[in-house]
This record gives C-alpha cells, sequence and structure tokens, in this order.
C-alpha cells in the first residue's frame, strides 16, 4: 500500500481551515493544520511535507514571511510546491510570492475542484522531476564510482560551521566511497586548513571564507593544488564572485546545492589533469 502524500495547510479562518482539511483527506491525503505562519513553522520542525498549501494574510506571521523563512532556513524543502491561498490576487502580490518562491496560486473563495486538480497536478510534476533526477544521479554515480576504484576514492574537504547545508552533501558524497572530512570555519580564521592534499575542497561561503581566500593570493599566503569550490548563497554579486575568482575558486555551486551539481563536480575532479 503506498504511503499517503502529507499536506501542509496553514489558514487562519477556523472554518476555511476545516473544510480544506476534510476535501484533502477526503482525496486521500494525510493533512497537519496550522492557523498562522510561526504555527507552520512549528509543524515543519517535525513533519517533512509533500505539499504546502499556505493563506497569505494572516496574523503573528503572514505567508511571504514564512514561505521566505523556508526558503532560506529549510535548504531540504526546496522541492516542497508551496501553494499561497489569498483573496488579494493583485499583480503585485503574485509578482512578490512568484520571487519568494511561490509555485501556485489559488484565490478565495476557494473552488475545491481547482484546488484538487492544482495540488495534484503540482504534485505529480514533482514526482516526474524528482524521477529524472534520481535516473540522472544513478547514472553519474555509477560513473564515479567506476573511476575511484582505479584510481582510488577522492579527498574532499567540507569547511562549513551549519549542518543543515554541510550534512546532506556529506552523506551524498560518502555513499559514493569519498574520504570526507568536515572542517569549522574557525580553523580558517586560526590558519589550520592546509589545502595542498585534498583533491576537492568545499567552502560555505561567509566572511571568514572571504578573508582566508584572500590571504591565499597576498605575500606568503598558502599555495593550493587542489580544486576550491565555493558554496555559494542564491545570486551572489557579480562583481564578489569575480573577485573570487581571482583569490583562487576553481568553480561555484549556489544554493541549494543539488546533489547532481556536486556529483559533476567530482566527475571533473576525477578526469587527468
Amino acid at each position: 500500500m503506498n504511503k499517503k502524500q502529507t499536506i501542509l495547510c496553514i489558514e487562519d479562518e477556523p472554518l476555511l481551515l476545516k473544510d480544506l482539511k476534510e476535501e484533502l483527506e477526503d482525496a486521500g491525503y494525510e493533512v497537519v493544520t496550522a492557523s498562522n505562519g510561526k504555527e507552520g513553522l512549528d509543524a515543519l520542525a517535525r513533519i517533512k511535507p509533500d505539499l504546502i498549501l499556505c493563506d497569505m494574510m494572516m496574523p503573528i506571521m503572514n505567508g511571504p514571511d514564512l514561505l521566505e523563512r523556508i526558503r532560506k532556513d529549510h535548504p531540504a524543502l526546496t522541492g516542497v510546491p508551496f501553494i499561497f491561498l489569498t483573496a488579494l490576487a493583485t499583480r503585485e502580490n503574485i509578482i512578490k510570492g512568484k520571487r519568494l518562491g511561490a509555485d501556485d496560486y489559488l484565490t478565495k473563495p476557494i473552488d475545491f475542484d481547482m484546488l484538487l486538480a492544482t495540488v495534484e497536478a503540482r504534485l505529480k510534476e514533482v514526482e516526474r522531476i524528482s524521477g529524472a533526477h534520481k535516473r540522472q544521479l544513478a547514472k553519474i554515480a555509477k560513473a564515479v564510482r567506476n573511476m575511484t576504484q582505479s584510481r582510488g576514492p577522492l579527498d574532499i574537504v567540507i569547511v562549513g560551521s551549519n549542518p543543515k547545508i554541510t550534512e546532506p552533501i556529506r552523506s551524498a558524497l560518502d555513499e559514493l566511497g569519498c574520504k570526507v572530512t568536515l572542517v569549522s570555519q574557525e580553523s580558517l580564521a586560526q590558519r589550520q586548513l592546509c589545502l595542498d592534499s585534498p583533491d576537492i575542497t568545499l567552502l560555505v561561503y561567509s566572511k571568514i571564507v572571504h578573508y582566508f581566500l584572500q590571504n591565499l593570493t597576498r605575500p606568503g599566503g598558502r599555495a593550493h593544488k587542489g580544486k576550491i569550490v565555493l558554496l555559494a548563497p542564491p545570486h551572489l554579486p557579480e562583481d564578489t564572485r569575480n573577485g573570487l575568482v581571482e583569490t583562487g575558486v576553481d568553480d561555484f555551486l549556489e544554493y541549494p546545492y543539488r546533489p547532481v551539481d556536486v556529483f559533476k563536480l567530482l566527475m571533473a575532479g576525477l578526469q587527468p589533469a
């Protein structure tokens, strides 16, 4: 029996929230409810939903603020569709929501047939994309394993202080047989990291990392032989990016650091010099 897909439904009108829950449960979904954005965040600490339905205007924390927090603090939810419920479907509100990462809008009063069709379409879209990514990842992973058998495991250092960001990458690399070492950013501040031995060094961007990289280009700065990859925030300014390239950064991965992009870096690192 297939596991029910879970929908987090956030709405401050009790009667509408009750109706939404009943309609979605009748359609076969598991439904978790919240009455404002803060309660929604609390729920996300306990569950990972397959889709989020959220009112725009709510007390304590509104929909746009919640979406911004999710995109900033919950990288594991990057692929989870987020649908706004709103009576204010103005052009300006839609543009704002799209820029924050909203996937769709449903206007009030809610047409429940449209609601169910939209939810079903978004979940099927996630399944299609997930399936394509899994096939691509499996192909790349097989190639990486074949190449590491002949030359030995890649030596990879990950520098960062936020486990939410580094742990998924470390886990994926570990499964591929890479030798992975985690280093805190404080080690950079104390100049305790040597870049001569790792094949690839992944640096989570921060002020400490920025100053460390700048130090590499100064007289007396340490040379490095391995590849340096910066795990950058989204929309890193072009002038900052260009300046980092001059310090010796070989490549960039922008948040949310898709596994397929990390694996492609491995393939490049395994190629003969």
